[in-house]
């Protein structure tokens, strides 16, 4: 995963959320978050940004 890419991210925005929704966006940053892991900042298709674990990113277009 890298910056440009295309990625897709599931995801509930509270508890009480009955579906899960699914939101893509542009890696704009990484950031190291511990010793084997990483977060992203991810502009989604709304115009917000939002600090992502990668680990719960999928890749839907790598970036050039």
């Amino acid at each position: 995963m890298k910056v440009g890419d295309l990625v897709m991210w599931y995801g509930v925005k509270n508890d009480s959320q009955e579906k899960v929704d699914v939101d893509n966006g542009i890696i704009i940053e990484l950031s190291k978050t511990g010793h084997n892991t990483l977060s992203a900042l991810v502009l989604f298709e709304d115009g917000t940004m939002e600090w992502i674990s990668t680990q719960t990113l999928g890749v839907i277009n790598e970036g050039r």
